[in-house]
């Protein structure tokens, strides 16, 4: 009977030893492995994850393992999908901080070449600060509230002769625009202003600030 009782207790340790292999222990969980008798068997870490009661049964063993392999995977194919998502969320906010850089220095290129239009009608056989005085015009006038876009400025009715005419829109559709008036429409988008804050411009009118032809009031 002595001997069958410590063949019996090897057995149990054996079976038990098995049970232990087959368990996939991770960094992410804290484990307890208990015997048959509720003797903690093996503690893995603070107790913040699952405890498991071993039995001595291989098929029991079995499923633990099956169990913690799935945890892992799932674990595993969340992590890529949040990592997929979280890429996927930082392409998308370049492809839109790059589309509205890209709408900006459209509208700025539109903004330059309707203002260096503006100058070469108004003033494209005047002296360049003649010309940049024009586009300050413009641009105080913008600054003063006469239209919230410098295209509203510019057509408002009853205030530049070629914008009323159509020549200025002749003008942008042949795209013949001096290189001199357009870079006078750069300094004056810039801030540029040879005449102050002046509103006005024109011929024959003897008062403000003359350049060339015209007199900036």
């Amino acid at each position: 009977m002595k001997t069958w009782n410590s063949h019996r207790r090897r057995l149990e340790r054996g079976m038990v030893a098995g049970v232990l292999s087959a368990v996939v222990l991770t960094a992410s969980m804290s484990i307890q492995v208990l015997a048959a008798d509720s003797n903690t068997v093996f503690t893995s870490g603070e107790p913040q994850g699952a405890a498991i009661a071993v039995t001595a049964n291989a098929g029991a063993a079995q499923n633990v393992s099956k169990s913690f392999l799935t945890y892992t995977d799932t674990a595993k194919q969340e992590k890529a999908e949040a990592e997929k998502q979280a890429e996927e969320a930082r392409k998308a906010e370049e492809a839109r901080k790059a589309e509205e850089e890209r709408q900006r220095k459209l509208a700025q290129e539109a903004d330059t070449s309707l203002l260096a239009a503006l100058i070469y009608c108004e003033a494209g056989n005047q002296p360049y600060q003649g010309q940049v005085a024009v586009g300050a015009v413009v641009m105080n006038r913008l600054h003063a509230g006469y239209a919230s876009t410098l295209r509203g400025v510019i057509y408002q009715s009853g205030q530049f002769g070629p914008a009323m005419t159509g020549k200025l829109d002749r003008v942008l559709a042949s795209g013949n625009i001096p290189s001199s008036c357009r870079q006078a429409a750069v300094d004056a988008l810039s801030g540029v202003s040879p005449v102050g804050n002046a509103l006005h411009f024109g011929d024959g009118i003897n008062t403000g600030i003359k350049i060339g032809a015209h007199w900036f009031h």
